[in-house]
């Protein structure tokens, strides 16, 4: 901890234990700490050989709403804050699609209104700001149904919406050892719920 740790010895000791412990491009580089840590590691993934994976877990509140989000790192350096840093795509596109499926889910299942805002934004990579209000809404739906029904006795079934048969099609690729992110199931297995939802039920 401390933000005098920010700095470029700090940045050299990791790329340097990354080094002598064999870590290629295709390492994953996991920032477990707050601020300080998630700021410091993001610097150091984006420029070990050009660029590796990292994966920030805050655990501070502080990190958890401000520094591990939005791409940002920085270090310390010449007695000025976050005077050399970069700017981190957070997620891939499929990425991002994938956590969109399950967002769409919840606007069918319990909100239009949430439904047709998610609809009408404009995809846009590597971030669109117009999914942060659209997440807590998404996150809400979410906590009302679980608070509702802990225990899965009723209504937090509906949470399973497109992965009763979104499973399935995950597993299939599994067999075949191909992998296909779990919202992109999960939305095939919604389309076709929503299919059988018509012809058997009249829905």
């Amino acid at each position: 901890a401390g933000d005098n740790n920010k700095s470029l010895h700090s940045v050299e000791l990791v790329w340097q234990f990354l080094l002598e412990n064999g870590a290629t491009r295709d390492a994953l580089l996991l920032n477990i700490g707050g601020g300080m840590i998630t700021d410091l590691g993001g610097f150091v993934a984006a420029t070990y050989m050009r660029g590796i994976r990292c994966v920030n877990i805050p655990t501070s509140l502080l990190a958890m709403v401000d520094a591990s989000t939005g791409g940002k790192t920085g270090i310390n350096i010449l007695g000025l804050k976050n005077l050399v840093g970069t700017f981190l795509n957070t997620l891939s596109e499929n990425e991002i699609l994938s956590g969109y499926a399950e967002m769409l889910k919840h606007g069918l299942i319990a909100d239009p209104a949430h439904f047709y805002a998610l609809l009408a934004i404009e995809l846009q990579m590597p971030y669109s700001e117009l999914f942060a209000p659209l997440l807590s809404d998404s996150i809400q739906v979410k906590r009302q149904i679980v608070s509702a029904d802990f225990q899965e006795k009723g209504l937090r079934k509906a949470l399973n919406f497109g992965h009763t048969i979104g499973h399935a099609i995950e597993e299939s690729y599994a067999v075949q050892g191909r992998t296909v992110a779990h919202g992109y199931c999960v939305l095939w297995g919604m389309v076709a719920e929503l299919y059988l939802s018509v012809i058997k039920m009249g829905c």
